[in-house]
């Protein structure tokens, strides 16, 4: 297991994410850079990035080629998208194994992935896209669109079921402060959708009121250190499902 960029070997360290789990990600002592599964990088917390990324590299050289993917030996290719500032590289493998981060630039990322959430939260302007702050779901999508979903018949005889990929990403929780949080999640038809706390609080949130296949809420007044729990109520044509509960907690 050699170093995309370098081919340095790799070391493996457990990290924190934000929704409380403990994972590996691969590190290069030499040059300083860090290969993540797809996607995870949107659940590390700028603090979990700058302690990855405070390794002093043995090198100061970073070979100008681009990475290969140790897993399947493919050329990785930039990330070029709005959610990665032009000052920011993230390199990719084009079969989904993970990305790429060179030195500093997980930081980076995290720093302006940050900054661009305070921004619309400070401005009260609403984030009309969760593609906006995280890294490119398009990227992922054949990898993750086989994540099973359980789907809970409504009792109802208006409500019918929708098959379990109707989801194809697991929700996002986006942690702004230990009050608010940021939830977003893609569906695979355009659907309204909301969000029906089942713990921690009693409430349903409308999440999108309109057809659609992007979703994020902003989850405000919330108690730190809490647990909560919830399902996602999806809507298509007034044919209406529970997704199985999902849970986060609160700094």
């Amino acid at each position: 297991m050699n170093c995309p960029h370098c081919k340095s070997p790799l070391s493996t360290i457990d990290i924190d994410t934000v929704d409380g789990r403990v994972v590996k990600i691969n590190e290069c002592l030499n040059c300083g850079g860090h290969f993540l599964e797809p996607f995870l990088a949107n659940f590390i917390s700028a603090n979990t990035a700058k302690n990855i990324d405070s390794v002093i590299p043995k090198s100061k050289q970073v070979s100008a080629i681009s990475p290969i993917c140790y897993k399947c030996g493919q050329p990785m290719s930039g990330i070029k998208d709005d959610a990665v500032p032009l000052t920011v590289t993230v390199f990719t493998c084009p079969n989904n194994h993970g990305d790429f981060f060179p030195k500093n630039q997980l930081l980076l990322f995290k720093q302006a992935q940050d900054a661009k959430i305070n921004f619309h939260k400070i401005w009260g302007i609403p984030l009309k896209s969760a593609f906006a702050v995280v890294l490119p779901l398009l990227l992922v999508f054949t990898a993750i669109a086989t994540i099973p979903t359980v789907i809970k018949q409504m009792s109802t005889p208006q409500e019918t079921r929708i098959k379990a990929s109707e989801i194809i990403t697991q929700p996002l929780i986006s942690p702004i402060s230990p009050t608010h949080v940021l939830i977003s999640f893609s569906t695979k038809n355009s659907v309204k959708t909301s969000l029906r706390f089942t713990e921690g609080m009693q409430k349903e949130i409308i999440v999108s009121d309109t057809p659609q296949t992007s979703h994020l809420i902003s989850v405000e007044e919330l108690q730190p250190s809490t647990i909560y729990k919830y399902v996602i109520v999806l809507d298509q044509d007034g044919k209406k499902v529970n997704t199985s509960e999902y849970t986060f907690s609160t700094p």
